[in-house]
């Protein structure tokens, strides 16, 4: 009954249709049971690389638990993915940590290949401060808009790392826009390597291929500073208004305790792409625009 109601929150805070499909409510229900397994659907329309997710509708899942919902496409060229929440959390961990997604190819869990972006202003030496004001969190974004001009490309070994210009990432086109209310990423990148795009998935149309989404770990002596800063009093996490504690990671609880090191978003999910004689819906012309 959860997972029902979660649908219907879908509909409400992402536009997704009300008619949605058997196979849309099944992954849905999979992701509820801890088995996340999700069919990327062909790519039919227009797709614009900008940051918004007005051509998303009927495309993908929501994930209950996250607040968010995940889209998911591919032609025979790219794979184009769509992560929207209104999750302040994920945002939060997002522009802080930075976020990667993971492919393997062969449909399991190894991080084969990696698209770091944003990279997060921990990395870009941006100072962290805890939750507080709605200007905090203004110039939060702020900072982080500045903070998108690289990426880096990961894998395939494990510590294989090139960062690159956005605009020189051949073949992948990113965007992350935040909005008051949340944040919508899109990614395109290319299914198979090639001369023309040496960054690439590893894989075909009509695969099974493995899918992660992560934020990355809190340093933890970077965290232990800024609550050592809030228990003296300094300039660290701030308590919740009134006196109160503060919820997880924003100030300290009610009793003096510590607060708890905030977890990060991991996600792995086995997608299903679809390949051009298995979809009726593969019509000349549909041209992929980017910005």
């Amino acid at each position: 009954m959860k997972n029902i109601l979660g649908i219907f929150k879908a509909i409400r805070v992402f536009g997704v249709p009300a008619s949605l499909s058997i196979t849309f409510v099944f992954a849905i229900l999979l992701a509820g049971c801890g088995k996340l397994e999700l069919n990327s659907h062909w790519r039919s329309r227009l797709v614009i690389i900008d940051g918004l997710n007005s051509e998303w509708e009927g495309a993908g899942t929501y994930l209950e638990d996250e607040n968010a919902f995940i889209g998911l496409v591919n032609d025979e060229e790219y794979m184009y993915v769509c992560l929207a929440s209104t999750n302040r959390e994920i945002q939060t961990q997002m522009m802080r940590r930075g976020f990667t997604l993971w492919f393997d190819p062969d449909g399991g869990k190894k991080r084969l290949f990696g698209i770091r972006f944003p990279l997060g202003m921990q990395e870009m030496g941006v100072p962290m401060r805890g939750r507080g004001s709605e200007r905090d969190l203004e110039e939060l974004r702020q900072s982080f808009e500045e903070s998108m001009a690289e990426l880096e490309i990961l894998g395939p070994g494990k510590d294989e790392c090139r960062r690159l210009q956005v605009a020189d990432a051949e073949g992948i086109f990113v965007k992350v826009r935040t909005l008051r209310g949340g944040f919508v990423y899109e990614l395109k990148v290319p299914l198979a390597q090639s001369e023309q795009h040496p960054f690439a998935i590893g894989a075909e149309a009509g695969n099974t291929i493995g899918l992660g989404l992560e934020t990355r770990e809190i340093n933890r002596d970077m965290f232990r500073e800024r609550v050592g800063g809030g228990m003296r009093g300094g300039g660290g996490l701030r308590g919740g208004r009134g006196g109160r504690g503060g919820s997880r990671g924003s100030g300290m609880p009610r009793g003096g305790t510590r607060p708890e090191m905030p977890k990060s978003l991991k996600i792995w999910a086995t997608v299903q792409l679809v390949s051009a004689d298995a979809s009726s819906a593969d019509k000349p012309g549909n041209k992929v625009a980017t910005k």
